[in-house]
This record gives structure tokens, sequence and C-alpha cells, in this order.
């Protein structure tokens, strides 16, 4: 898509973006079959959200992440996990090292065929490809707090880009991937706690909201604070994370 996370405060994105349901990490790790020292390569790995769900578990994480104020959040908060540059289109590893691929809410902005043949190159046969989705659940109260407010502010804003375009696009991803088993997914339930207060914050870490051009990204976490003034200080926030699993067939190269 163009953006680059430099743009964004590192340690607010470590601090208040979402982060992914214990469980559907260990279902991941269940169906890939992973032991202690399986080797995860966590693919636009931000901060480390999914890498430190996948590091808990015993894995050994790689973290590729290009930006570099995002790596060096995460090496000072995970220093159990190695983090290098990269992109998903170009993996710094060997062919079928890694025993799983994970992708953690960035899968939108790869180029997803090239990104697809580089997953399958350094899976090993039999190897996991997961992408992690972390996303508000509009199915609960939550929204009766009042966020559905702010969630249609937001929405007339910044309107429509191809960030959110290629987001919303992932909501139905691809049954069959060449070279891979067909699509399997679960939807896991969450709830994450955070001050009110931070709320602009929060939106200035996502993408859509950062590549606004000013005045207009300023106007809007603007609205968005004083929306939030209005709201219990402390929110709990229903979300779910939504896990789209492949694995990689034992054919060609």
């Amino acid at each position: 898509m163009g953006f680059s996370f430099e743009h964004v405060n590192a340690t607010d994105y470590d601090e208040l973006r979402p982060t992914y349901a214990a469980e559907s990490v260990r279902w991941v790790a269940e169906c890939a079959r992973l032991e202690p020292g399986s080797l995860v390569v966590d693919l636009a790995a931000g901060t480390g959200q999914l890498s430190r769900r996948f590091a808990s578990l015993g894995a050994r994480v790689v973290a590729v992440e290009p930006a570099d104020n995002m790596r060096a959040v995460l090496t000072t908060n995970l220093p159990e996990v190695h983090a290098v540059p990269g992109t998903a289109e170009a993996i710094p590893f060997g062919d079928r090292e890694a025993d799983a691929v994970v992708v953690g809410n960035a899968f939108h902005h790869f180029d997803a065929e090239a990104a697809f043949a580089e997953i399958r190159r350094v899976l090993r046969p039999g190897g996991a490809l997961a992408l992690f989705w972390a996303r508000t659940d509009e199915d609960t109260d939550t929204m009766q707090l009042g966020i559905r407010e702010i969630d249609e502010v937001v929405e007339r804003e910044r309107a429509s880009s191809p960030i959110v375009e290629s987001y919303f696009s992932w909501f139905e991803p691809p049954e069959y991937l060449g070279g891979f088993t067909t699509l399997e997914r679960r939807s896991f339930p969450t709830t994450r706690t955070m001050a009110s207060a931070r709320l602009a914050d929060l939106f200035a870490t996502s993408s859509d909201i950062a590549s606004l051009p000013e005045p207009q990204r300023s106007r809007l976490l603007a609205r968005i604070g004083e929306l939030a003034a209005g709201l219990p200080e402390t929110l709990e926030l229903a979300e779910r994370s939504d896990v789209h699993l492949w694995f990689r067939d034992g054919s060609g190269g």
C-alpha cells in the first residue's frame, strides 16, 4: 500500500494496539504441531504482539519487520525474540527453514502473490501459514458505550482508501492457494481494557488514519478525543481474534 510505519509512534503502537487471544495462538500451535524450539517466522511483526504469544509457548521466534522504530521497541521489550529487517516479499530465510509463518493484522499491506510465493518457499512441507486478525466484535453491547459514534466519524473522514479496501477484502480469504491445503478458519472472543483518554492515540497508530493528509488527520484525532471525553474512564472492548490457517503441501521445491 506504500505506507511506512516509521510514521507511527512505536511506543503507542506497542501499548495500545489489540493483541490476540491466547486460545487462538494455542490452536495454531496445536494444529501445526509446534514444539519447543520450532521456528516461527512473524512477518510484519510490528512491536511483537504476536511474537510474544508464540515465544511464550517455547517457539523460536524470528520477527521480520521493515520499520526501524518498531524493531527497536520489539528488541527492547522481547530480548528472547530475534528481530530482523525484511519484508513478506523478500523473507530473509532459506528454503524450507520455517515450521510456521504467522502474520498479525498486516497481510493487507503485502503484495499477496509475491508474499504467498515467498512464504511457501521458506516453509517446510507441512508447515503452517496463519493469518491473525484482531477485530472489533460488533455483535456485542460494547458499541453502546458511544464508540459507534466515533466509528461513524472515522468512516466519514477517511472514506475509502486502498488500505481500507484491502483490509476489508481479507474478511473473505481465498479457500485455495497454490501449493497449500484448503483454508481452515476459527474465531476466538477476547476482551481488552483500555483508558478512554487514549482512544485518539490508538486511532493514530492505524495506517488508514496515519496516512491521512494534514490537517485532516489532526482534525479527526481531535474530534475522537472530544467524543472519548464523554465515555467511561475505563473501557472494556469486546474483540475477536480471527485466524486463517493453511498448510504447505509437500510437492515442488
